[in-house]
């Protein structure tokens, strides 16, 4: 795919989701003059940190953006938006990309309880509730597991921001 066709199929999803140049600006911290160049084709077709943050910013999948772009044969590395050969397979449409796959996720298994007299007790969880906290807001927030939010991890203060906003929500 040439840089023309490129910049025409990112024009067609970002008007898709609704997302005007200047909205796409505020989410890539690009100039809306040198995102609509790109869109345009006169720009080279983007590298991989810049597809990595049009993706974020458009809310689809880098490794689709990747396979637009032409690196059919790469995975982009997420936390540093280098390219990387691999073995597998990217994402040969749009439609592939809401297919469901299993990932593997290690989440803690026990849960520690503690008693009015001091004392401690710990409990296996169930695989059902092991399913069921994963999507837990509160439970996730609570679990000592790295999360994130527009790929920036969550500190402590900011865990407790979001349950503080949560809890006003909701409760």
């Amino acid at each position: 795919m040439d840089a023309k066709e490129f910049g025409a199929k990112l024009k067609e999803l970002r008007k898709q989701k609704k997302i005007t140049l200047l909205d796409l600006k505020a989410r890539t911290g690009y100039s809306d003059s040198y995102l609509s160049q790109i869109e345009n084709g006169y720009k080279d077709l983007p590298k991989p940190a810049l597809l990595r943050k049009l993706a974020i910013g458009l809310d689809i999948s880098p490794i689709y953006l990747m396979n637009l772009a032409g690196y059919s044969d790469s995975y982009i590395d997420v936390e540093n938006g280098h390219v990387k050969p691999t073995g597998n397979e990217p994402f040969k449409d749009e439609k592939t990309l809401n297919e469901r796959r299993n990932i593997e996720v290690s989440l803690p298994c026990t849960e520690e309880n503690k008693k009015k007299h001091g004392e401690n007790t710990i409990r296996e969880l169930s695989d059902d509730e092991l399913r069921r906290r994963l999507f837990d807001l509160h439970d996730l927030l609570n679990m000592k597991v790295d999360l994130y939010y527009k790929n920036a991890s969550l500190t402590d203060e900011k865990r407790n921001k979001i349950k503080t906003m949560l809890e006003l929500i909701f409760d």
